[in-house]
Protein backbone atom coordinates (compact mmCIF):
# COMPACT_ATOMS: atom_id res chain seq x y z
CA UNK A 1 0.00 0.00 0.00
CA UNK A 2 1.20 3.31 -1.39
CA UNK A 3 1.54 6.67 0.62
CA UNK A 4 -1.12 8.02 -1.18
CA UNK A 5 -3.35 5.04 -0.52
CA UNK A 6 -2.88 5.44 2.57
CA UNK A 7 -3.42 9.09 3.20
CA UNK A 8 -6.53 8.54 1.18
CA UNK A 9 -7.92 5.73 3.63
CA UNK A 10 -7.30 8.27 6.35
CA UNK A 11 -8.75 11.39 5.11
CA UNK A 12 -11.81 9.08 4.06
CA UNK A 13 -12.36 7.83 7.34
CA UNK A 14 -12.09 11.43 9.14
CA UNK A 15 -14.47 12.30 6.91
CA UNK A 16 -16.90 10.13 6.81
CA UNK A 17 -17.15 9.02 10.51
CA UNK A 18 -17.13 12.83 11.09
CA UNK A 19 -20.03 13.22 9.17
CA UNK A 20 -21.52 10.13 10.51
CA UNK A 21 -21.29 11.73 14.27
CA UNK A 22 -22.57 15.37 12.93
CA UNK A 23 -25.67 13.42 11.53
CA UNK A 24 -26.11 11.52 14.58
CA UNK A 25 -26.05 14.10 17.11
CA UNK A 26 -28.44 16.79 14.71
CA UNK A 27 -30.84 13.58 14.08
CA UNK A 28 -30.61 12.65 18.00
CA UNK A 29 -31.57 16.38 18.62
CA UNK A 30 -34.40 16.37 16.23
CA UNK A 31 -36.08 13.45 17.52
CA UNK A 32 -35.81 14.75 20.77
CA UNK A 33 -37.15 18.01 20.31
CA UNK A 34 -40.29 15.93 18.53
CA UNK A 35 -40.68 13.77 21.35
CA UNK A 36 -40.81 16.94 23.77
CA UNK A 37 -42.83 18.47 21.05
CA UNK A 38 -45.32 15.25 20.85
CA UNK A 39 -45.67 14.68 24.25
CA UNK A 40 -46.47 18.62 25.44
CA UNK A 41 -49.45 18.43 22.66
CA UNK A 42 -47.78 21.41 20.60
CA UNK A 43 -48.51 18.55 17.51
CA UNK A 44 -52.46 17.68 18.18
CA UNK A 45 -53.28 19.22 15.15
CA UNK A 46 -51.11 17.27 12.55
CA UNK A 47 -51.73 13.68 14.85
CA UNK A 48 -55.40 14.48 14.99
CA UNK A 49 -55.57 15.21 11.21
CA UNK A 50 -53.81 11.77 10.93
CA UNK A 51 -56.14 10.41 12.59
CA UNK A 52 -58.87 12.05 10.81
CA UNK A 53 -57.58 11.40 7.04
CA UNK A 54 -56.24 7.58 7.66
CA UNK A 55 -59.89 6.67 7.94
CA UNK A 56 -61.29 8.26 4.40
CA UNK A 57 -60.94 5.41 2.29
CA UNK A 58 -58.91 7.09 -0.68
CA UNK A 59 -56.01 8.18 2.06
CA UNK A 60 -55.77 4.35 2.81
CA UNK A 61 -55.40 3.63 -0.83
CA UNK A 62 -52.58 6.46 -1.69
CA UNK A 63 -51.11 4.92 2.27
CA UNK A 64 -51.15 1.40 1.19
CA UNK A 65 -49.84 2.64 -2.50
CA UNK A 66 -47.08 4.78 -1.28
CA UNK A 67 -46.02 2.23 1.10
CA UNK A 68 -45.92 -1.04 -1.55
CA UNK A 69 -43.74 2.17 -3.75
CA UNK A 70 -41.58 2.91 -0.73
CA UNK A 71 -41.03 -1.05 0.05
CA UNK A 72 -40.18 -2.02 -3.59
CA UNK A 73 -37.70 1.11 -3.88
CA UNK A 74 -36.21 -0.36 -0.87
CA UNK A 75 -35.56 -3.60 -1.70
CA UNK A 76 -34.56 -2.64 -5.09
CA UNK A 77 -32.09 -1.23 -3.77
CA UNK A 78 -31.33 -3.70 -1.09
CA UNK A 79 -31.13 -6.59 -3.53
CA UNK A 80 -28.73 -4.76 -6.00
CA UNK A 81 -26.50 -3.46 -3.42
CA UNK A 82 -26.08 -6.00 -0.48
CA UNK A 83 -24.71 -8.53 -3.71
CA UNK A 84 -22.58 -6.13 -5.26
CA UNK A 85 -20.91 -5.19 -1.73
CA UNK A 86 -20.59 -9.37 -0.68
CA UNK A 87 -18.75 -10.02 -4.37
CA UNK A 88 -16.55 -6.97 -3.59
CA UNK A 89 -15.29 -7.95 -0.20
CA UNK A 90 -15.09 -11.76 -1.54
CA UNK A 91 -13.09 -10.54 -4.64
CA UNK A 92 -10.78 -8.00 -3.07
CA UNK A 93 -9.71 -11.00 -0.69
CA UNK A 94 -9.29 -13.87 -3.30
CA UNK A 95 -7.15 -11.41 -5.46
CA UNK A 96 -9.39 -9.37 -7.86
CA UNK A 97 -11.49 -12.91 -8.95
CA UNK A 98 -14.12 -14.66 -7.11
CA UNK A 99 -14.62 -18.24 -8.49
CA UNK A 100 -18.31 -19.35 -9.64
CA UNK A 101 -17.74 -23.35 -10.87
CA UNK A 102 -15.72 -22.62 -14.45
CA UNK A 103 -15.96 -19.60 -14.31
CA UNK A 104 -14.61 -16.21 -12.64
CA UNK A 105 -15.83 -12.44 -12.39
CA UNK A 106 -14.00 -9.31 -12.36
CA UNK A 107 -14.41 -5.87 -12.39
CA UNK A 108 -12.04 -3.98 -14.77
CA UNK A 109 -9.35 -1.57 -13.26
CA UNK A 110 -7.94 0.13 -16.05
CA UNK A 111 -8.63 1.76 -19.83
CA UNK A 112 -5.67 -1.00 -21.20
CA UNK A 113 -8.24 -3.03 -23.38
CA UNK A 114 -10.80 -0.19 -24.40
CA UNK A 115 -9.41 0.32 -27.61
CA UNK A 116 -7.40 -0.70 -30.82
CA UNK A 117 -4.16 1.34 -30.54
CA UNK A 118 -3.09 1.61 -34.45
CA UNK A 119 0.20 0.28 -33.62
CA UNK A 120 -1.69 -3.28 -33.15
CA UNK A 121 -2.07 -3.90 -36.60
CA UNK A 122 -2.93 -7.86 -35.91
CA UNK A 123 -5.92 -6.17 -33.57
CA UNK A 124 -7.78 -5.58 -37.06
CA UNK A 125 -6.31 -7.66 -39.89
CA UNK A 126 -7.64 -10.46 -37.15
CA UNK A 127 -10.74 -8.39 -36.96
CA UNK A 128 -9.99 -8.56 -32.75
CA UNK A 129 -13.28 -6.65 -31.65
CA UNK A 130 -13.92 -8.25 -27.87
CA UNK A 131 -12.54 -4.83 -26.32
CA UNK A 132 -13.82 -3.65 -23.08
CA UNK A 133 -13.95 -0.89 -21.04
CA UNK A 134 -13.07 0.67 -17.85
CA UNK A 135 -15.32 -0.49 -15.04
CA UNK A 136 -16.74 -3.13 -17.04
CA UNK A 137 -17.29 -6.49 -15.80
CA UNK A 138 -16.36 -9.30 -17.60
CA UNK A 139 -16.75 -13.56 -17.45
CA UNK A 140 -13.36 -15.23 -17.35
CA UNK A 141 -13.67 -19.33 -18.15
CA UNK A 142 -11.58 -21.66 -16.43
CA UNK A 143 -8.80 -22.95 -18.84
CA UNK A 144 -7.66 -26.77 -18.04
CA UNK A 145 -4.15 -27.03 -19.74
CA UNK A 146 -1.81 -24.75 -21.38
CA UNK A 147 -2.39 -26.30 -24.59
CA UNK A 148 -6.26 -24.90 -24.52
CA UNK A 149 -4.61 -21.17 -25.29
CA UNK A 150 -4.03 -19.41 -28.60
CA UNK A 151 -2.84 -16.44 -29.65
CA UNK A 152 -4.75 -13.30 -29.59
CA UNK A 153 -6.30 -14.87 -26.75
CA UNK A 154 -7.82 -12.24 -23.91
CA UNK A 155 -6.45 -13.75 -20.60
CA UNK A 156 -6.30 -12.41 -16.81
CA UNK A 157 -3.13 -13.45 -14.63
CA UNK A 158 -1.30 -12.42 -11.83
CA UNK A 159 1.93 -10.70 -12.48
CA UNK A 160 5.36 -10.56 -10.29
CA UNK A 161 3.71 -7.89 -8.30
CA UNK A 162 0.94 -9.52 -7.40
CA UNK A 163 -1.87 -7.24 -9.84
CA UNK A 164 -4.40 -9.15 -11.96
CA UNK A 165 -3.48 -8.09 -15.42
CA UNK A 166 -6.33 -8.43 -18.14
CA UNK A 167 -4.64 -8.23 -21.54
CA UNK A 168 -4.01 -10.37 -24.78
CA UNK A 169 -1.53 -13.01 -25.66
CA UNK A 170 0.23 -11.81 -28.90
CA UNK A 171 2.98 -14.51 -29.09
CA UNK A 172 3.41 -18.19 -27.06
CA UNK A 173 6.84 -18.28 -26.11
CA UNK A 174 8.81 -21.41 -24.91
CA UNK A 175 11.69 -20.04 -22.27
CA UNK A 176 14.75 -22.55 -20.60
CA UNK A 177 12.35 -25.10 -21.24
CA UNK A 178 9.14 -23.60 -20.05
CA UNK A 179 5.80 -22.08 -21.61
CA UNK A 180 5.57 -18.01 -21.28
CA UNK A 181 3.36 -15.72 -22.78
CA UNK A 182 3.74 -12.62 -24.21
CA UNK A 183 1.11 -10.18 -23.53
CA UNK A 184 -0.38 -6.80 -24.43
CA UNK A 185 -3.21 -4.52 -23.35
CA UNK A 186 -5.46 -3.12 -26.56
CA UNK A 187 -4.49 0.45 -25.81
CA UNK A 188 -1.11 0.24 -25.30
CA UNK A 189 1.72 0.02 -27.79
CA UNK A 190 3.98 -2.35 -26.06
CA UNK A 191 3.62 -5.67 -24.65
CA UNK A 192 3.95 -6.37 -21.16
CA UNK A 193 6.92 -6.73 -19.01
CA UNK A 194 6.05 -9.64 -17.26
CA UNK A 195 5.57 -12.79 -19.56
CA UNK A 196 3.05 -15.25 -17.55
CA UNK A 197 3.53 -18.96 -17.76
CA UNK A 198 0.24 -21.14 -16.97
CA UNK A 199 0.36 -21.10 -13.51
CA UNK A 200 -0.36 -17.28 -13.43
CA UNK A 201 -3.28 -17.16 -15.41
CA UNK A 202 -6.37 -16.74 -13.76
CA UNK A 203 -8.65 -17.80 -16.80
CA UNK A 204 -9.74 -16.47 -20.07
CA UNK A 205 -12.34 -13.74 -21.62
CA UNK A 206 -15.32 -15.44 -22.09
CA UNK A 207 -16.60 -12.20 -24.36
CA UNK A 208 -19.25 -11.51 -22.22
CA UNK A 209 -19.59 -8.63 -20.02
CA UNK A 210 -21.89 -6.12 -17.82
CA UNK A 211 -20.85 -2.43 -19.10
CA UNK A 212 -20.49 -0.08 -16.21
CA UNK A 213 -21.70 -2.26 -13.36
CA UNK A 214 -18.02 -3.14 -11.97
CA UNK A 215 -17.22 0.99 -11.13
CA UNK A 216 -19.09 -0.56 -7.66
CA UNK A 217 -17.46 -3.18 -7.10
CA UNK A 218 -13.99 -1.33 -7.75
CA UNK A 219 -15.56 1.08 -4.77
CA UNK A 220 -16.50 -1.27 -2.37
CA UNK A 221 -13.84 -3.39 -2.69
CA UNK A 222 -11.62 -0.40 -1.58
CA UNK A 223 -10.71 0.95 1.82
CA UNK A 224 -12.72 3.90 1.53
CA UNK A 225 -15.74 2.06 0.06
CA UNK A 226 -15.35 -0.42 3.04
CA UNK A 227 -15.60 2.60 5.38
CA UNK A 228 -18.64 4.20 3.59
CA UNK A 229 -20.67 1.44 3.55
CA UNK A 230 -20.21 0.50 7.47
CA UNK A 231 -21.02 3.89 8.02
CA UNK A 232 -23.93 4.19 5.78
CA UNK A 233 -25.48 0.77 7.54
CA UNK A 234 -24.58 2.70 10.64
CA UNK A 235 -26.85 5.69 9.84
CA UNK A 236 -29.76 3.82 9.21
CA UNK A 237 -29.61 1.37 12.27
CA UNK A 238 -29.23 4.73 14.40
CA UNK A 239 -32.18 6.34 11.93
CA UNK A 240 -34.24 3.07 12.61
CA UNK A 241 -33.40 3.22 16.53
CA UNK A 242 -34.25 6.75 17.17
CA UNK A 243 -37.42 6.64 14.96
CA UNK A 244 -39.29 3.97 16.86
CA UNK A 245 -38.80 6.49 20.21
CA UNK A 246 -40.67 9.14 17.71
CA UNK A 247 -43.04 6.45 16.74
CA UNK A 248 -43.51 5.15 20.63
CA UNK A 249 -44.33 8.91 21.73
CA UNK A 250 -46.75 9.56 18.81
CA UNK A 251 -48.47 6.73 19.31
CA UNK A 252 -48.82 7.50 22.71
CA UNK A 253 -50.25 10.94 22.34
CA UNK A 254 -52.42 9.59 19.73
CA UNK A 255 -54.31 7.06 22.11
CA UNK A 256 -55.84 10.15 24.03
CA UNK A 257 -56.87 12.06 20.88
CA UNK A 258 -58.14 8.38 19.21
CA UNK A 259 -60.99 8.22 21.76
CA UNK A 260 -61.85 11.62 20.65
CA UNK A 261 -61.82 11.18 16.83
CA UNK A 262 -63.17 7.12 16.98
CA UNK A 263 -66.67 8.54 18.99
CA UNK A 264 -67.18 10.74 16.20
CA UNK A 265 -66.84 7.65 13.59
CA UNK A 266 -68.72 5.35 15.48
CA UNK A 267 -71.41 3.76 13.51
CA UNK A 268 -73.77 4.67 16.17
CA UNK A 269 -73.14 8.23 16.33
CA UNK A 270 -73.00 8.85 12.78
CA UNK A 271 -76.49 7.16 13.05
CA UNK A 272 -77.39 9.65 15.57
CA UNK A 273 -75.52 12.83 13.56
CA UNK A 274 -77.67 11.88 10.70
CA UNK A 275 -80.70 11.90 11.96
CA UNK A 276 -80.70 15.08 14.26
CA UNK A 277 -77.35 16.94 14.37
CA UNK A 278 -73.81 17.88 13.02
CA UNK A 279 -71.18 18.23 15.16
CA UNK A 280 -67.82 19.66 15.38
CA UNK A 281 -64.53 19.83 17.58
CA UNK A 282 -62.72 23.14 18.38
CA UNK A 283 -58.93 22.68 19.92
CA UNK A 284 -55.81 24.35 19.00
CA UNK A 285 -57.37 27.07 17.03
CA UNK A 286 -58.85 24.45 14.68
CA UNK A 287 -62.33 23.48 13.96
CA UNK A 288 -62.65 19.79 12.93
CA UNK A 289 -66.31 19.68 11.31
CA UNK A 290 -68.05 16.47 10.80
CA UNK A 291 -72.12 15.60 9.71
CA UNK A 292 -73.47 12.01 9.14
CA UNK A 293 -71.07 10.49 6.71
CA UNK A 294 -68.00 11.42 8.85
CA UNK A 295 -65.42 14.40 8.28
CA UNK A 296 -66.12 17.54 6.60
CA UNK A 297 -63.61 19.51 6.61
CA UNK A 298 -61.50 22.14 9.16
CA UNK A 299 -61.12 25.80 9.32
CA UNK A 300 -59.69 28.36 11.81
CA UNK A 301 -61.36 29.43 14.94
CA UNK A 302 -62.97 32.90 14.47
CA UNK A 303 -64.01 33.36 18.13
CA UNK A 304 -61.33 34.31 20.59
CA UNK A 305 -62.79 33.17 23.76
CA UNK A 306 -63.12 30.38 21.85
CA UNK A 307 -59.38 29.67 20.70
CA UNK A 308 -58.35 30.22 24.48
CA UNK A 309 -60.36 27.43 25.75
CA UNK A 310 -59.72 25.01 22.59
CA UNK A 311 -55.65 25.76 23.88
CA UNK A 312 -56.49 24.21 27.21
CA UNK A 313 -59.06 21.62 26.13
CA UNK A 314 -61.13 19.78 23.45
CA UNK A 315 -64.76 21.17 22.90
CA UNK A 316 -67.54 19.60 21.02
CA UNK A 317 -70.00 21.37 19.79
CA UNK A 318 -73.54 19.48 19.18
CA UNK A 319 -76.18 21.67 17.41
CA UNK A 320 -74.73 25.02 18.57
CA UNK A 321 -74.38 23.48 22.24
CA UNK A 322 -71.25 23.35 23.94
CA UNK A 323 -69.95 19.74 25.65
CA UNK A 324 -66.73 19.95 26.69
CA UNK A 325 -64.66 17.48 26.56
CA UNK A 326 -61.60 16.60 29.21
CA UNK A 327 -58.24 18.48 29.51
CA UNK A 328 -55.19 16.68 27.87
Amino acid sequence: MTSTEIISIIVTFIGVVSFATVFTILYQSYANSSIVEIKSGKRDIELIDEVIYEKQEKTKRKRKRNRLIKNIIFYVIMIIIIPIFIFSIINKFTGGTAMIGNHSIMAVASGSMSEKNKANDYLVTNNLNNQFNTYDIIILEKVNQSSDLNVYDVIAYVNDKGITVIHRIISINYENGKQTFTTRGDSNNASDAYHPSFEDIVGRYSNKRIKGLGIFIVFFQSYPGIITIVSMVYCLIMIDKVSKKMESAQEERVIHLKEIIEEINDDKVQEEMKASYSETIYYKGIAYIFDENGFVGKDEIKDESLIVQSNENIIKVKNEKNDCGGSL
